[in-house]
């Protein structure tokens, strides 16, 4: 039967027959039709969704004249492109994110802000030609203004603290600041007047007199607070360009936590990332520690534990923290093991140790575990157990400090000789490869455990982002770490502890012949205080694979600072007795 008598008899027949079932799906209708006329047979995506109130701003800002010359601003289906994600790989808009990137910094110039010194640029930018100065919620459709004016986590910290707060008087994080205090100021009287500055003050933004009246502090907070963004306010939207047409994001404060999955309080709780680790350049598989850190303060399974310190009295509020029992800032390393501890005396313990946390840590080390970092190893060894009592194990620490500095030294040596490769073949950027999961996790004994901690390979946009966070957090803090002032710091140092750095340094300079273009990369984004994500990202990509072909030759040079950092730890072992590390009482708190 041929193709045409088909589609008559379809057309005929069978179309009305099945015209209110069709009718309900367009799509089956077009199939069909398209299969008998043989022609080419395509399903159109519906637009992405957005609340009415949403679709007509897009409409508007896309037609309006401060956004001209947008790139690629209608799509295929003759849409607004509204979205220009910086992890296209393909297709005839996979440049999209990086043109308008290139629009945003010309626009920048034009306004007079410089792309090269001001990092804050871009955002700036988006505010500043913003029409409008608020935008509607993509899901909800409510309208909040773009800046940061709503009340946010901080603030309501501090007003729940006032003796006439209590939890009938409501809180809402979309309710703009002015008319937070209005209310206020009908329910409680006057006398908030005087709390407001306790209220709004921060380490950067002191409140000066104001009068006690409710106009004189809503021109106050309109004119003066919230035009200089002050930690306590967050903004109804935050800025995104150049992902987002308008430079914000598309779901506002209202629904973000709940419209985008990845805002959610719940997962966001479970998103951390614990900075000393970068900072101080310890081992230690640092993605399945973060992850086991973000069980402890979202998993149900330690909501009441107590803390290890419980049974010796004292207050201790629940829920715990995450403790590393061995310092990070010690060089011990960021492992997936804590002890659960109130956040009193997490904060107490500081970067120190007691004499429970040195036996922990040994029985961890007769299980397999590595605990210390290489650069740690020696003196740890040699002095892990002469330390059986609160004042040696503090001792033992302030051992352990001067030792991370000499090595913190060490590194910013190298860093001063450009050798930035190297460098990076010690943050272990591998870790963020797997994903994990920890099977039975639980608490014995105030410490937490799991049977078995899966592991799955994945090479996700995540994964990527992980590594240029580290990357960049590590390279900036070895810097900025010798711009502080430490007094009291120690470099420890003697003539073969010089004659290996020598030998590794030297090695250094040899493989500069395979090194040169990967160090000038880097030091070229770590001198660009405004480097954009993406330049980050692709950095990170490219790096294991450098990494990987020479992993012997960084191997044998970091022979030469292993051997270094050992005749540190002798060195150090032999000023066990010295007044620097006795004098102290056992209940000082080491810096």
């Amino acid at each position: 039967m041929s193709r045409s008598i088909l589609y008559m008899f379809w057309h005929r027949h069978l179309a009305p027959q099945c015209q209110s079932f069709l009718a309900k799906n367009n799509q089956i209708l077009e199939y069909l039709t398209c299969l008998f006329q043989k022609k080419k047979f395509m399903i159109k995506k519906k637009p992405k969704y957005g609340d009415d109130a949403f679709l007509k701003y897009a409409k508007v800002i896309a037609e309006h004249p401060n956004y001209q010359g947008m790139p690629d601003p209608i799509g295929e289906r003759g849409e607004i492109q509204w979205e220009a994600p910086s992890n296209r790989k393909s297709g005839k808009f996979k440049d999209t994110h990086h043109r308008r990137r290139e629009w945003w910094r010309q626009k920048a110039i034009s306004l007079g802000i410089d792309p090269a010194s001001d990092s804050t640029w871009i955002s700036k930018t988006a505010k500043l030609i913003h029409p409008f100065g608020s935008k509607p919620c993509k899901s909800c459709g409510k309208e909040l203004n773009i800046a940061y004016c709503y009340p946010n986590e901080h603030f309501f910290k501090r007003l729940k603290k006032l003796a006439y707060i209590d939890d009938t008087f409501e809180v809402s994080e979309v309710e703009h600041i002015c008319d937070l205090i209005a209310r206020m100021e009908k329910h409680f009287g006057n006398r908030i007047f005087a709390d407001l500055p306790n209220l709004l003050t921060t380490s950067s933004l002191k409140i000066p007199p104001v009068e006690n009246s409710l106009k004189s502090w809503q021109h106050f907070l309109t004119r003066t607070y919230i035009p200089q963004e002050p930690r306590m306010l967050s903004p109804g939207a935050m800025s995104n360009p150049p992902d987002r047409f308008d430079g914000f994001h598309s779901f506002n404060r209202c629904c973000r936590a709940t419209s985008d999955s990845g805002r959610s309080k719940e997962n966001l709780k479970t998103y951390v990332t614990d900075r000393r680790v970068f900072e101080y350049w310890v081992d230690g598989d640092w993605v399945a520690a973060d992850r086991l850190m973000g069980q402890v303060r979202s998993n149900a399974v330690f909501e009441k534990e107590e803390c290890f310190n419980a049974q010796q009295g004292g207050v201790h509020p629940i829920p715990c923290q995450a403790d590393h029992i061995g310092p990070i800032s010690l060089g011990f390393t960021h492992r997936p093991q804590f002890q659960l501890l109130c956040k009193i005396c997490n904060s107490g313990k500081n970067n120190r140790m007691y004499a429970s946390d040195v036996t922990l840590l040994k029985e961890s080390e007769a299980g397999g575990e590595k605990v210390i970092s290489w650069f740690a190893t020696q003196i740890w060894d040699l002095r892990k157990n002469s330390a059986t009592n609160t004042e040696t194990s503090i001792r033992l620490s302030k051992l352990l400090r001067d030792n991370r500095h000499t090595y913190m030294s060490l590194l910013k040596r190298i860093l001063d000789g450009n050798h930035h490769t190297f460098l990076a073949s010690l943050l272990y950027l591998e870790a963020a490869d797997f994903d994990l999961e920890f099977v039975k996790l639980r608490a014995e004994n105030h410490i937490t455990k799991y049977d078995q901690l899966l592991r799955s390979s994945r090479t996700t946009k995540y994964a990527v982002e992980q590594k240029s966070r580290r990357i960049r957090i590590a390279f900036s803090s070895l810097a900025e770490y010798h711009r502080k002032e430490n007094r009291s710091a120690y470099v420890i140092s003697n003539a073969r502890i010089e004659e290996e750095i020598a030998r590794g340094i030297a090695e250094l300079q040899t493989a500069k012949s395979i090194t040169l273009d990967l160090d000038k990369q880097i030091g070229k984004i770590l001198e660009d205080k405004n480097i954009s994500e993406e330049d980050l990202r692709t950095l990170a990509s490219s790096l294991p694979k450098v990494l990987t072909t020479h992993s012997k030759t960084f191997a044998s040079i970091r022979t030469h600072f292993e051997n270094a950092m050992t005749e540190v730890g002798n060195e150090l072992n032999k000023m066990w007795d010295d007044d620097r590390y006795v004098r102290s009482a056992p209940d000082e708190i080491i810096e």
